[in-house]
């Protein structure tokens, strides 16, 4: 019961985490997507001569997926490809400003555009191959990748707001056009401020925002794992049974 609890708060959090910040983000990560997607689809299919070059890096990026043995090492493998580029893609986040995650998604997009492309190149049943190849363990894969993409870029922006309140204190700028009762004031005497308002005062929450790590972990363990492991469930075992 009591773990039961703690899932049930952990999961409250999680909603509220994504309501209050990764909501903003996530529509970026799914346009990135499909940018990436729709654009090399095109780009492929008026240069066909380039797909085998690009096919070649996507190769060698997955050279430690192995399509063949038994279904649950190919589903261990998958989980494990797919958590390790997972975390590669939120740790890109603590470079601030630069939202670096969301290259990922438009990676992403962008080889599943090289794949519809080879494949209508070759005289395959596009449809066909999106609807049992691609979208059961897509379906859970895509979403991950989304939030994972969307984690990161909040991740990011939050790194922005330390690097700048770390330069205000530096520069000494943190306190111009405050009120007496800012979280600082070295010129005067005054009295402590209550912890309550150290917690709440704009330049303390700036500078060491609260939970930004607890909600990048709690994030990639309920949400993200989850996903990522259904995905690879369903790759391993389900899907080379579909034609």
């Amino acid at each position: 019961m009591a773990t039961e609890g703690l899932l049930k708060r952990l999961y409250r959090e999680e909603l509220a985490a994504w309501r209050d910040h990764y909501r903003r983000y996530f529509k970026y990560a799914a346009r990135a997507l499909g940018l990436g997607f729709v654009g090399h689809f095109f780009l492929f299919s008026l240069w066909p001569s380039g797909e085998q070059k690009a096919l070649d890096l996507v190769v060698n990026a997955l050279k430690d997926v192995r399509l063949e043995g038994p279904a649950p090492l190919l589903a261990l493998t998958l989980f494990y490809n797919n958590v390790r580029a997972s975390v590669v893609a939120v740790a890109a986040g603590i470079v601030p400003f630069l939202f670096l995650p969301i290259l990922d998604a438009f990676i992403n997009g962008g080889v599943l555009g090289l794949v519809v492309s080879i494949s209508r190149h070759q005289g395959l049943d596009v449809p066909q191959l999106v609807l049992t190849q691609i979208l059961p363990h897509g379906v859970f894969e895509l979403t991950a990748l989304i939030y994972t993409t969307s984690v990161g870029m909040y991740l990011s922006a939050e790194m922005g707001k330390k690097a700048v309140a770390a330069w205000k204190r530096r520069s000494g700028t943190s306190t111009q056009g405050t009120s007496p009762h800012a979280c600082q004031a070295p010129n005067h005497q005054a009295p402590a401020a209550p912890l309550e308002f150290q917690e709440t005062c704009p330049e303390r929450l700036a500078a060491n925002p609260p939970g930004l790590a607890r909600n990048v972990v709690r994030s990639f363990v309920l949400v993200v794992l989850p996903l990522l492991l259904v995905a690879a469930a369903i790759e391993g075992f389900i899907t080379p049974h579909l034609r």
